[in-house]
């Protein structure tokens, strides 16, 4: 008999993600600390992540039992699992400088990894208006590490200059 992974484990995963992006968004913060602009790129980013967790628990909270003890879609379940599967500290390990992090991240971002939070809204909040605002909300969530980033850094040979500093 195969184990099934309910929707409120689902919400569970998502929330990590959410929280680990959290992590990872410090950790990027603190790693460019000596270059302010950048800093508060990342903190900004690590804010949002932070919305994104209160947002899935504010929805996961207002579901039913039954809805949270639901099969969860396998799909998405193995998705989550596989980011979830990755450490900050090993994202950290490939990042010298902040053109590694801004691939690093773009990768992180990409529709593919955000489809968990996307199919979440689909399914489970029940107002279009509401879903469209959140589509909206992540969108431009995405688009920010390509229209957001701090102009003087826009070139990838700019972005190799700066170096991350770890501590420890």
């Amino acid at each position: 008999m195969s184990c099934q992974t309910t929707v409120g484990e689902l919400f569970e995963l998502a929330i990590s993600i959410e929280r680990t992006a959290q992590d990872l968004y410090c950790a990027l913060a603190s790693g460019f600390a000596h270059c302010q602009e950048v800093a508060a790129f990342w903190e900004t980013y690590a804010l949002e992540e932070a919305d994104h967790a209160l947002w899935l628990e504010k929805v996961r909270n207002e579901l039913t039992p039954e809805q949270l003890s639901a099969q969860a879609d396998p799909g998405i379940v193995e998705e989550a699992r596989r980011i979830l599967g990755v450490s900050v500290n090993d994202i950290l390990k490939q990042i010298e400088n902040l053109e590694d992090a801004h691939q690093l991240v773009h990768e992180f971002e990409s529709p593919e990894t955000n489809t968990i939070f996307d199919f979440l809204i689909t399914h489970f909040y029940t107002r279009e208006d509401a879903q469209s605002f959140m589509r909206n909300q992540l969108r431009e969530h995405i688009d920010k590490i390509t229209t957001g980033f701090p102009i003087r850094f826009s070139s990838p040979a700019a972005r190799r200059e700066v170096k991350l500093i770890t501590r420890g």
